[in-house]
């Protein structure tokens, strides 16, 4: 085989520029380890700025360290007299005597603590106090354990090949690792940091800094991120049998809406559940699942809806939330739950995401089902479900995008809802649907020709300009301040009203979003100024 002259010359370079490289190893090798020397005298306050000189010529200390090590060490090579082996593999000149005992001084001096920390893994503070331990017997426990045997050196990695460069864990990915891990305590603990951080202190969880947190959240509650996929083979099916916590079955039972229902996903079989039917006269005497604190699912998943609420507080964790479709699929499944604090704290989330929530194209599931949730909510008898419907319509329509989908999906049954609601003697209810029928108008013609074509429509609107405000329940009767300068929604009062509403009329209700302080004012409603 003839090689060319171009790729012999060639061959040639390589061959004389590895060879230049590989005599730099050691040397580089020896300098790094003696670095590391320096550091660790330093450390322990014994430095030492020059290297020892033995028969006229300077110690190779990371070849004498090499070579005691490999013998065992400080103690075995002194037992077995060695050291003038060491001096003529170190070649010392013959002529010189005393080379094996300088030699052991010197490894004393400079190499023997070194050797008992990064070699044999023993704790710095016992070398450095002199504390001689013990010879640990056969088969015998020592009273104390060693991390620092677990650290290795960049002298020693570099000396086997290994990598030096190491990825920092924050706290978070370190909190996420916990939740994954599958240990009950870890990931018990970890929840509980999570409900903590979450819970409006100065030291807030910011999903940015980990987005995992979220899907992973989610999988212990049984909602699987669909577009993994590998969740659920782990939390669903294996977890299922070393726990006993059923959380697919927990969905199916409390959650009676079919059309809510396909949103249970398992083992990326598509929907479940669909074909279940609910008896209610058995599930009303003969519960399929255990209720309170008995309950193991529901406790659980009650502890992520919590977490995830106080989360959406926080502008910068609600536009993630907003952004995760696993996110709105358990919020919905939670605002469907038979658990009526479940339904409460779903709702509440969904009202907080939905300023920043991007409805996805007509064809998508999840668009469909959340204006099902704000009709089903306009419809129903419950006051503090219309409530959170009309919150959640008046938020989407926040986003700009969202104005064509509202415009299609919100049917002419729900304007006739919101408008009907003028006409009760309740003060939360009118603010709130005042509210959302000017977050509508502000939609374009579409919404307003809906809102006109409602029978009396206008003469109820012109009706409450003139309306007194002592014609409301007086318990019910509230002072309101809202300035322009604030883009803060009157129905963000509704927390604290709807709490003491809910305790009973026996108290007038004070609440107010305002930025200064009350004044005293008379009765009445004052927006943008003018006063009615």
């Amino acid at each position: 085989l003839s090689l060319s002259p171009h790729t012999h010359t060639t061959m040639k370079k390589m061959a004389n520029s590895m060879g230049k490289m590989q005599p730099s190893d050691p040397r580089r090798k020896r300098q790094a380890f003696l670095e590391e020397l320096r550091q660790f005298h330093h450390n322990r306050g014994t430095p030492f700025k020059k290297i020892p000189v033995v028969a006229g010529k300077e110690l190779d200390l990371h070849a004498l360290y090499t070579r005691v090590t490999s013998l065992g060490g400080f103690a075995k090579v002194t037992d077995k007299n060695k050291w003038s082996q060491i001096t003529e593999e170190l070649n010392f000149p013959k002529g010189c005597p005393n080379a094996a005992f300088a030699l052991k001084q010197y490894y004393l001096r400079y190499l023997e603590a070194y050797e008992k920390v990064h070699h044999f893994g023993e704790d710095d503070d016992e070398v450095s106090s002199g504390n001689q331990r013990g010879p640990v017997p056969v088969g015998g426990v020592p009273s104390s354990y060693s991390y620092q045997q677990h650290i290795l050196s960049d002298y020693i990695r570099q000396s086997y090949g290994l990598n030096t460069e190491f990825v920092t864990l924050s706290d978070y990915n370190k909190l996420v690792l916990s939740l994954m891990s599958g240990l009950p305590n870890e990931v018990d603990f970890a929840i509980n940091v999570c409900t903590l951080l979450s819970n409006g202190n100065k030291h807030i969880m910011q999903l940015e800094k980990d987005p995992r947190i979220t899907t992973v959240l989610l999988a212990h509650a049984g909602v699987f991120d669909d577009n993994l996929g590998t969740l659920s083979s782990v939390f669903g099916a294996e977890w299922k049998e070393k726990t006993g916590r059923d959380f697919v079955k927990f969905w199916k039972d409390n959650v009676e809406d079919s059309e809510i229902r396909e949103l249970i996903i398992f083992r990326n079989n598509g929907p479940q559940g669909t074909s279940i039917e609910i008896d209610t006269e058995s599930s009303l005497f003969h519960p399929p699942h255990k209720v309170g604190i008995n309950d193991v699912e529901g406790q659980r998943i009650l502890q992520i809806a919590v977490i995830l609420r106080n989360l959406s507080f926080e502008e910068g964790n609600v536009k993630l939330l907003a952004a995760h479709r696993t996110c709105v699929r358990f919020l919905l499944l939670c605002s469907h739950c038979q658990y009526a604090s479940l339904k409460q704290l779903g709702l509440d989330t969904l009202g907080n995401v939905a300023a920043e929530l991007q409805l996805d194209p007509v064809d998508f599931k999840s668009t469909h089902l959340i204006f099902h949730t704000v009709t089903k909510c306009l419809l129903s008898c419950d006051k503090c479900l219309k409530i959170r419907g009309m919150e959640i319509l008046g938020n989407l329509c926040r986003a700009e995008d969202n104005a064509d989908l509202i415009c299609e999906y919100v049917d002419q049954e729900s304007y006739k809802e919101i408008i009907c609601h003028l006409t009760l003697p309740d003060m939360l209810l009118v603010i709130s649907s005042l509210e959302v029928l000017y977050m509508l108008t502000e939609l374009g013609e579409v919404p307003c020709t809906k809102i006109v074509s409602v029978e009396k429509c206008v003469d109820m609107l012109v009706c409450l300009v003139s309306v007194d405000i002592q014609s409301f329940e007086s318990d019910a009767v509230k002072l309101v301040e809202y300035q322009s300068s604030n883009h803060q929604v009157i129905s963000e009062i509704r927390p604290q009203t709807m709490e003491h509403l809910q305790h009973g009329p026996a108290h007038v209700v004070t609440a107010s979003a305002r930025v200064g302080s009350i004044s005293a004012t008379p009765p009445g409603i004052e927006v943008d100024s003018e006063k009615f």
